[in-house]
């Protein structure tokens, strides 16, 4: 009788069996079994979830542990379960003293104040490094409201603080400019040493990489600073107004001209002009404009009048203007009266590591915006925003990250807060990838390897597939290829 109660004692809810140990379930009962299946589905349920996710018992005892928190930590569930929580999180180290770990126990915390705490610590994984993880901890309560042990959430943000740790003290922010990559920093020190410069600069770079952000930042870093920053968008406005919008005109110069009005060049007096996109100025434009760069002094339109200037111009644009010399759509003349001081802004693609920086700084103006309280991202999405290309460049990440915050529920960013077509994009990229590996490698597979593959498989085409790392269909094609 007492062994038949002890078959029949039923296993906890909130006890999670192993994954890494199958239980036969022809040997339990039926109430046993039960409760195998609904253990069962909380392991599927857990596994799905991308933050690692563990229980413990109120002896501080781990009584699950799901496939994320095997993947941060290291261990498997097999060696967590039974274990006391410390002993894998802070395992017996002179890195971080488990004492501190048990006293600031946010665990401790969450049932001293009765709700749930999130909290940033230290932890050491299997192989003995040093992790940072955002935790989340819970206390479980059963269906007649008892408390029946606790549940910890946390993600890895160690890649993320140690970027944002590396910038501490260090400069890599002018005005509205982000980023200490070295490409940055030498953009940085360029700005210092034209402080004291009237010379024109010309700036060109990609489409989305903030040629206007660092035309401001180089007027409010010169001695223009206190003077006026006139912005003007060359490919925004059409050629019969451009010249008026330049120039200013008189009353009565054209239809609609009602009265005296000043061109932006001359709202510029004792400050900077910045002509964006100055690639697309026609021909006839260009010549008009060559005259006021040259002889600092201008006309408006349909006046006699001469008007004197002290103004910097900042060119920008996105088009290669040497080529546009060579094929006649841009003056040469004028290029080299604004390109005196050239600058070219990198891609985002060539300054990834400036990539965490950015996403902290458009975070805290959304959070600003919105009054959310999102404070980090998870280590997976880091890995993919940095593998990934970004044609729209800066203009590209900060819509991706305001996407993602605004579909946020938590306080971190996860994969599945990206817009669907970005993750698509990467998938397609990854694709791409993948082909460009496997042509390389096929490419490298030479007539004489080919044949010494062959040889030494005695002509076995399984094996001589097996031993070039291709599939047999393609061994075929290449034997084809070169007449074997």
């Amino acid at each position: 009788m007492a062994k038949q109660d002890e078959k029949t004692k039923v296993v906890p809810f909130f006890k999670i069996q192993d994954r890494n140990f199958p239980i036969d379930i022809e040997e339990l009962t039926p109430v046993e079994k039960i409760s195998f299946e609904k253990n069962n589905l909380m392991i599927a349920i857990l596994d799905t979830i991308n933050d690692g996710v563990l229980t413990i018992d109120f002896n501080m005892r781990i009584t699950s542990f799901n496939l994320a928190a095997e993947r941060i930590t290291g261990f498997l569930s097999r060696e967590a379960i039974g274990k006391l929580c410390f002993d894998i999180f802070c395992p017996r180290t002179k890195i971080i003293d488990r004492r501190e770990c048990f006293d600031n126990c946010i665990m401790k915390m969450a049932v001293t104040e009765g709700k749930s705490i999130t909290k940033k610590k230290k932890i050491i994984n299997k192989a003995g490094e040093v992790l940072t993880i955002y935790s989340t901890a819970t206390i479980l309560y059963d269906q007649q409201g008892l408390p029946i042990g606790g549940m910890c959430s946390f993600i890895n943000t160690t890649a993320f603080e140690k970027l944002k740790e590396d910038c501490q003290g260090k400069r890599y922010i002018i005005g509205n400019i982000v980023g200490r990559s070295t490409k940055m920093m030498e953009i940085y020190n360029l700005i210092d040493s034209i402080s004291e410069s009237r010379a024109n600069v010309l700036i060109l770079g990609e489409t989305g990489t903030g040629k206007s952000l660092l035309a401001n930042a180089i007027h409010f870093s010169s001695i223009y600073r206190k003077g006026p920053f006139i912005h003007v968008n060359c490919a925004a406005l059409p050629e019969n107004l451009l010249e008026s919008e330049l120039f200013g005109h008189v009353r009565g110069s054209f239809t609609g001209a009602i009265s005296d009005r000043q061109g932006r060049l001359e709202l510029a007096q004792k400050g900077t002009l910045c002509l964006d996109e100055i690639g697309e100025l026609s021909i006839a434009m260009q010549a008009k404009l060559l005259s006021a760069v040259e002889e600092k002094r201008f006309e408006r339109v349909g006046g006699t009048k001469t008007i004197n200037v002290d103004v910097r111009i900042i060119s920008a644009s996105n088009k290669d203007l040497k080529e546009a010399i060579r094929n006649g759509t841009f003056r040469e003349d004028l290029f080299y009266r604004l390109n005196i001081i050239p600058i070219h802004v990198p891609p985002l693609r060539e300054r990834t590591e400036d990539i965490p920086i950015l996403f902290e700084y458009f975070i805290e103006k959304f959070n600003i915006k919105t009054k959310k309280k999102i404070k980090n991202i998870s280590s997976e999405v880091i890995d993919v925003f940095i593998k990934y290309s970004w044609p729209g460049n800066i203009r590209e990440l900060e819509s991706v990250v305001e996407y993602a915050a605004t579909h946020c529920k938590h306080n971190h960013i996860e994969l599945d807060n990206l817009p669907p077509s970005y993750l698509a994009s990467i998938d397609q990229n990854k694709a791409n990838h993948s082909i460009s590996s496997h042509n390389n490698r096929l490419d490298a597979i030479s007539l004489e390897k080919l044949q010494k593959a062959l040889e030494e498989s005695h002509w076995n085409k399984n094996e001589t597939a097996n031993r070039l790392n291709i599939s047999r269909t393609t061994l075929w094609r290449m034997m084809k290829k070169y007449g074997l």
